[in-house]
């Protein structure tokens, strides 16, 4: 059989190698020595974090000839491996977290963290049972879920990813990794941080080179990195003071790409993107609170002529506590003001409904007192050339948004607004929606210009990374006859939308509707 590829026409071989997937490629390649040197990977991408595995690819990748031209992204894994828990595994009394299982022989915590992500994988499966089809995704997972290791040769694997991680920062040698591969990566436009790499058990967001190296079955707790809110919500933590070195030390990433682009000035990166990625987390807000070494290397990348594009994932917890002054003190407008030519902005953040309990009004998102106005946050008039607009999880007022919307330049072409909260007598998604039609210009547009909504909001159940999408039903109402998906004037929709999940890309399904 490989004699027989081999003897085709290369344009053929390569038509046949462009429907394979990378893992496909490198089985093909080591077939024959003909197919090794006609049918080439495609790297488009490169994975760096705090692991020796990952940081030799990332330099191997960067010193070939054949492959660095075609790097246009670094993807920075900002979870590290815990030394010890947090969160709902930690203990008040420390001693506690030294407590050992008798079964395995290893350390309670860790026990009980590979416990849960056994539950958790069960709960993800069943939230797929109405689909009728489970995603290859829980297939895979349960094939290396049935063939587990003992938890005690777990417990060592980790172990030694732990002491590699220790190396890597004692002599930040991904830091140094970095700033090599800024000037070895002239097609790099790029860079994205996010400590949701690892996704859930046995079904990673990213593959990177360290978690296509773990031995089948290998059950580990989940790092994230970021401080975020637990699978089970029993963990819910505060932003902390950005001054506190401890509270860097959890976004060590970040302070290493901001530092590194600020700092190269040769480089072509022209989009950031800090990605929650669906996990109750972010970057802590507080960074914005006032100057900082940080937030002026954030500036000077959105200064930089040509830069297009900020994802910007936001922890808040406790603002509503202190008046927002994450928002009020004028420091992130200021640096958004910056990106004159930006085309694509998204900012999400973590906050909850109703946060302080301080609402007057059944079923709204909060007190008014909550609500920061937009344009304190969003410098629109500098935004002449903006395409993309995406505003996730905010605490908002109908009449804010429109005036927001109003505003936005005549290249907008897509607008995206998720997991909105309406503070007291702000309205509803119901209410927006008809304000939107009814106010706005983008009806009367050629079609070929108007922009695209898409509208998602959270599932009845709770389940990470899930959402309703109401895209084609949002559109039907904007710009067709269709009714409005939300109804009763609210924000309830019925057995409407679908269904997807934030990591299993292409995976989706109808909204049953509870």
């Amino acid at each position: 059989m490989a004699r027989s590829l081999a003897a085709l026409p290369v344009e053929i071989i390569a038509t046949i190698a462009g429907y394979l997937p990378n893992s496909g490629i490198k089985t093909l390649r080591l077939t024959c020595r003909t197919l090794y040197n006609t049918v080439c990977l495609r790297l488009d991408r490169v994975f760096l974090s705090a692991n020796p595995l990952n940081i030799a690819v990332f330099r191997a990748i960067a010193d070939s000839e054949t492959f660095r031209h075609g790097i246009k992204e670094i993807i920075w894994d900002d979870a590290r491996f815990l030394k010890v828990p947090y969160g709902e595994f930690h203990i008040a009394d420390p001693r506690e977290d030294l407590r050992i299982d008798k079964e395995s022989g290893c350390l309670q915590w860790f026990v009980d963290a590979c416990k849960e992500n056994r539950e958790e994988l069960q709960m993800r499966k069943f939230a797929y049972l109405d689909t009728g089809k489970t995603p290859k995704q829980i297939v895979v997972a349960e094939e290396q879920a049935a063939t587990e290791l003992p938890l005690w040769i777990c417990w060592q694997y980790y172990q030694n990813l732990l002491q590699q991680q220790e190396e890597v920062i004692v002599f930040n040698k991904d830091a140094q990794a970095l700033e090599y591969g800024l000037r070895r990566f002239p097609a790099l436009k790029r860079v994205t941080v996010t400590p949701a790499a690892h996704g859930w058990i046995f079904t990673p967001l990213y593959e990177t080179p360290m978690i296509r190296a773990f031995p089948s079955g290998f059950n580990y707790p989940i790092p994230r990195g970021w401080p975020s809110v637990s699978s089970r919500g029993t963990y819910r933590p505060r932003a902390q003071p950005w001054e506190d070195e401890a509270t860097r030390k959890d976004y060590r990433g970040f302070g290493i790409i901001t530092r590194a682009l600020a700092a190269y000035t040769e480089h072509q990166v022209s989009e950031l993107i800090i990605d929650a990625h669906a996990l109750d987390t972010g970057l802590n807000c507080r960074v914005f609170e006032e100057p900082n070494p940080e937030y002026n290397d954030f500036v000077t990348i959105l200064r930089r002529p040509g830069f297009t594009r900020l994802d910007l994932s936001l922890s808040v917890r406790g603002q509503e506590w202190t008046g927002w002054p994450c928002f009020r003190n004028s420091y992130l407008r200021r640096a958004l003001a910056e990106a004159h030519d930006l085309e694509h902005i998204a900012l999400s953040t973590d906050v909850e409904e109703d946060p302080a309990s301080d609402t007057t009004v059944p079923e709204t998102g909060g007190g008014r007192a909550q609500l920061v106005p937009l344009r304190t946050i969003l410098p629109i008039e500098k935004w002449h050339s903006l395409r993309h607009f995406s505003l996730s999880n905010f605490l908002v007022d109908k009449n804010d948004i429109i005036a927001i919307l109003s505003s936005l330049p005549p290249t907008l072409r897509f607008i995206h607004l998720g997991f909105l909260y309406f503070v007291d007598h702000g309205g509803s998604y119901s209410e927006l929606l008809e304000d939107m039609r009814d106010q706005l210009d983008w009806r009367s547009r050629d079609p070929t210009i108007r922009p695209v909504i898409s509208v998602a909001k959270p599932t009845m159940y709770i389940q990470t990374g899930h959402a309703i999408w109401l895209d084609g039903e949002v559109s039907q109402f904007l710009y067709g006859d269709g009714p409005n998906p939300f109804y009763n004037g609210g924000d309830a929709v019925g057995e409407v939308g679908v269904v997807k999940d934030a990591f299993m890309d292409g995976v989706e399904w109808r909204n049953p509707g509870y």
